[in-house]
């Protein structure tokens, strides 16, 4: 069977007749500031000083994603009375650790994120506003206030994307 083509992404759009949903997730705001919102630079940001296990978890499976690292220790806390059925200590340290990561994450994340939208240029909204012009809804996996202050620049002249949110109304 041949391998079928990659198409562009004008070309899919194009295929889909109108029936555009968009759905985000942190790539969102990694394609609008890479160098904030990157694994690696939140990561640098991290504030890992009650958490030396969780800490070393990222090197040993090599990687700075904190998902991937939350997962594995979720997945282990489940795992750990199986392999481990005397240590009630590992099972109970890995979901804390997990836990805890996520916190990290979120005040690594709000750490590095612009403090006001004039910190965002107007070419960087056009951008963004020229990405999410023509979806029928756009949803995301997570609050995004640089989705939200995209969604709200109208003042820039270009055409309005209708927005189906109450933050809408009370933040002119």
């Amino acid at each position: 069977m041949p391998t079928p083509p990659i198409l562009s992404y004008d070309n899919v759009l194009a295929e889909l007749n109108g029936l555009r949903h968009l759905l985000l997730g942190n790539g969102f705001s990694i394609a609008c500031r890479p160098d904030v919102f990157r694994y690696d630079t939140l990561f640098s940001r991290a504030d890992f000083s009650e958490l030396a296990r969780a800490r070393q978890a990222f090197d040993r499976l090599n990687t700075r994603n904190f998902e991937a690292i939350i997962r594995a220790l979720r997945s282990f806390a489940l795992l750990a009375g199986i392999y481990a059925p005397g240590d009630a200590t590992a099972q109970t340290n890995a979901a804390e650790d997990a836990n805890s990561l996520r916190e990290v994450l979120v005040s690594a994340v709000a750490g590095s994120h612009p403090d006001r939208p004039h910190d965002i240029l107007p070419e960087e909204y056009l951008k963004c506003r020229h990405f999410l012009r023509g979806y029928r809804s756009i949803n995301t996996l997570n609050y995004d206030l640089l989705l939200y202050w995209a969604l709200m620049q109208n003042e820039l002249g270009d055409e309005e994307i209708p927005c189906d949110d109450a933050y809408k109304f009370s933040w002119h």
